[in-house]
């Protein structure tokens, strides 16, 4: 049975990771922030669950030992929503601190793994459309998704000789809790409606919906079954059009 291990199980997508690998005939190593976050996100699925600091590389490396994975998905991630002139960079640096630093330290960790397995393997991380067009109020947000789309393609040069390939998904609007909550913070701002705000998000790309969770889930299984063993290095957008506009 191959082996996944999802940074971020307990998110909307990360738990839409879950799921699709879990169907698939993965076993899971689920990670989240805390114990219960991670064994609710695993459900019933075959593998374990545990907490897991993604700013901790003690924490990082045990979790990867344990996983044994042949994958692994970075779904980890904060957002803040703040103008440049405000901004409050005790968040900007949890902002970088989850999204960039903690990508860094699990390929470090799966790098080290995977190397020593000796069996090739691949990483996807969570980038966003955020990653490759700057958005208004989310500079720290932006920030760090474009430097992961900069640490993914210099991963994936370093680790082609050890056939682990490294990719990146750039989802657009997602239909998930943490953009109800992006909604919230930028209707707060511009002191407006926040369903009007949500119904603007859901609307934005070209084909005028919220991209699910478990599309997202879907690109990332595909990415880390070695049927797309020639894609490397990549960011593949999975937006509903909104790069389009």
């Amino acid at each position: 049975m191959p082996r996944v291990a999802i940074l971020g199980a307990g998110g909307g997508i990360g738990q839409a990771c879950v799921r699709e690998f879990a169907e698939a005939g993965w076993e899971i190593a689920a990670g989240d922030v805390d114990d219960a976050t991670a064994a609710a996100a695993l459900a019933g699925a075959p593998g374990f669950a545990a907490a897991v600091n993604v700013t901790d590389p003690d924490t990082v490396a045990h979790f990867a030992e344990r996983a044994e994975a042949t994958a692994m998905v970075y779904a980890a991630g904060i957002n803040a929503t703040m103008p440049i002139t405000d901004t409050d960079f005790d968040v900007w640096r949890k902002v970088m601190a989850v999204n960039l630093d903690g990508a860094a330290i699990a390929a470090a960790a799966f790098a080290r793994c995977m190397i020593a397995a000796g069996s090739g393997g691949s990483m996807v991380f969570l980038s966003s459309t955020a990653g490759l067009r700057g958005e208004a109020g989310a500079s720290a947000y932006c920030a760090s998704k474009f430097g992961l789309v900069g640490l993914v393609q210099s991963v994936a040069a370093e680790l082609t000789a050890h056939d682990i390939r490294v990719n990146a998904v750039a989802p657009g609007n997602v239909d998930t809790p943490m953009l109800r909550a992006v909604a919230r913070d930028i209707a707060q701002a511009e002191g407006s409606d926040p369903e009007a705000v949500w119904q603007g998000l859901a609307t934005a790309g070209a084909a005028c919906r919220l991209v699910r969770p478990d599309e997202v889930a879907r690109l990332c299984l595909a990415l880390s079954a070695p049927g797309l063993g020639a894609l490397t290095g990549a960011t593949v957008p999975i937006d509903a059009g909104s790069m389009l506009l």
